[in-house]
């Protein structure tokens, strides 16, 4: 039976005020009687109640070069204490635990505790495409009196363009989509793109038939773009993309320029999502073409029987 420092204290008084013997206290609480006499004796000696020691692992010790390497790792990384424990682990050598450097973390004020996240989760559904380009994700917001559009790879989070604007417009929208579309139809031409409602993608007032012009709609067609729309009030739909507009109002004004902002967030930092691989520490970009591979070689194979025919 597990004891309560209030069980401990009626086996003192029972035993030394009561006179009751050992072996039926013991009884009484489902413990040894040897235990009972230990508890006893501590008393008797000190004249105070024994006081139960918490369970659970002692407290890791703080080591100097512990704490810089996990504050360096923290200022270049900006991520939780399991990315940066997994990059000390695998880029620097250093044997650490995930617990050890949330601890660090928040005695130096870098990390905060999150009730919320505690206890049972529930089970963890992914809802990905298995090839990079397969869907994009783009959306405007506006952030330090600046708008912002940009499109998202659902399958590696990597950002494939984004811009900085000084106004919401249909022109920056097709203009992003289509430096996304030109920089990437080597490997593959993005299939479909997944959007809100926004004026800047959806002609909202259409005719009896449900039609419209629009020129982003009409500009995807013309790329044999899939435009697929969010449903209403169902912000999920596009949660990857808003994952990402909630690291760039975290981290961008810690960056000179955007261009140095998206080559830290696809290339340096460690996984955020669930959906990349963290032991190995796969960024967005090394996910997005490792999803590739089979269409590379594709078209390796398709030059190679064209020179060999030639």
């Amino acid at each position: 039976m597990k004891l309560s420092q209030g069980d401990v204290e009626k086996i003192v008084v029972r035993v030394v005020d009561y006179g009751l013997s050992t072996r039926f206290v013991a009884r009484q609480f489902g413990i040894t009687r040897r235990r009972v006499q230990q508890l006893v004796k501590h008393y008797r000696e000190t004249g105070e109640v024994p006081v139960l020691r918490r369970p659970g692992r002692k407290p890791y010790a703080r080591y100097p070069e512990n704490l810089r390497e996990v504050l360096w790792a923290k200022a270049k990384l900006k991520c939780s204490a399991t990315g940066i424990a997994a990059y000390l682990r695998k880029n620097r050598g250093i044997r650490v635990d995930n617990n050890l450097v949330h601890q660090i973390l928040l005695e130096e004020g870098l990390a905060v505790e999150e009730p919320n996240k505690k206890g049972r989760k529930r089970p963890w559904v992914r809802y990905e495409r298995r090839h990079a380009l397969s869907a994009v994700h783009m959306d405007w917001f506006y952030h330090n009196q600046r708008w912002v559009v940009a499109v998202l790879d659902d399958c590696s989070r990597m950002v494939l363009a984004a811009r900085e604007c000084d106004r919401r417009s249909v022109e920056a929208s097709i203009a992003v989509l289509n430096e996304a579309y030109e920089r990437y139809k080597h490997l593959r031409r993005i299939r479909e793109v997944i959007t809100d409602h926004g004026a800047e993608f959806y002609a909202n007032k259409r005719d009896k038939k449900g039609r419209a012009k629009h020129r982003f709609e009409e500009f995807c067609k013309a790329k044999g773009i899939k435009h697929v729309l969010c449903k209403y009030n169902h912000p999920q739909s596009n949660g990857k993309i808003e994952k990402w507009i909630h690291t760039y109002k975290r981290f961008r004004d810690e960056f000179s320029s955007l261009e140095e902002f998206l080559h830290w967030y696809n290339h340096v930092r460690p996984p955020p999502h669930m959906s990349l691989n963290r032991r190995k520490l796969e960024t967005p970009a090394q996910r997005f073409y490792s999803s590739l591979k089979p269409f590379m070689l594709g078209k390796f194979m398709s030059w190679a029987e064209k020179e060999v025919s030639a």
